[in-house]
């Protein structure tokens, strides 16, 4: 075969190749999942959710970035739809981890909790990450739970039934996520109580008739 003919095919394969690697990184650009290579710009600092209930879950951060010394603020609360007052039977249906939830401490059968985890995921997906252990859990110094919760119309404001007695609540929690926030070896390789390393998480509101919100941030 003539040399110049040899040299032009291996030009050709060369090109072809080049291409191929080019193609496939654009592809990835453009189609690897977010929670692997999320944008900045999605990040939601405040987002809400209407549930079936009666009612709608909000969630909100004080920030979307934070360094890995710092704090960041999660909020959330529910807020009745109703023009009325609404009685919501108490259910057990929590579709996030009940042990990695961080709700009101000494609070039984508190409706709600907060939840983070590693990574870039949405209501979709959540279900893919690992939640990370916080050092408050979700738990309750109370042995009665309540049987029902009466809503206030337009409000956060409600009443939990224990026992046949009326317990005034309000429906709002906040959590501050910083330097002991972890348990230990919540991250592996990383010794706790710790601050959150570097990287993307998903923050989550979940409560316990199966209801989850979610929102991200970084830290950097």
């Amino acid at each position: 075969m003539d040399p110049d003919d040899v040299a032009y095919r291996k030009s050709v394969r060369n090109m072809a190749a080049v291409l191929a690697v080019i193609s496939i990184v654009i592809f990835g650009a453009l189609f690897i999942p977010p929670y692997l290579n999320p944008s900045h710009d999605e990040f939601q600092s405040s987002v809400s959710f209407g549930s079936a209930f009666g009612f709608t879950m909000y969630l909100t951060l004080n920030s979307t970035t934070i360094s890995p010394l710092g704090q960041i603020l999660l909020t959330g609360w529910l807020n009745s739809t109703s023009q009325s007052i609404q009685n919501v039977t108490s259910s057990d249906s929590w579709a996030y981890p009940l042990g990695s939830l961080s709700a009101e401490p000494c609070i039984g059968g508190w409706p709600m909790g907060f939840g983070v985890i590693q990574g870039h995921y949405t209501e979709d997906n959540y279900t893919l990450g690992t939640p990370i252990p916080l050092n408050q859990t979700l738990m309750g110094c109370l042995s009665s739970l309540p049987q029902y919760l009466l809503l206030y119309p337009q409000s956060s404001q409600a009443q939990a039934s224990i026992n046949g007695s009326l317990t005034p609540w309000l429906l709002r929690m906040e959590l501050t996520l910083g330097q002991g926030s972890l348990r230990p070896n919540a991250i592996p390789g990383v010794p706790g109580p710790s601050g959150l390393p570097p990287g993307v998480y998903t923050a989550v509101l979940a409560d316990e008739w199966g209801d989850v919100l979610t929102t991200n941030f970084v830290v950097r």
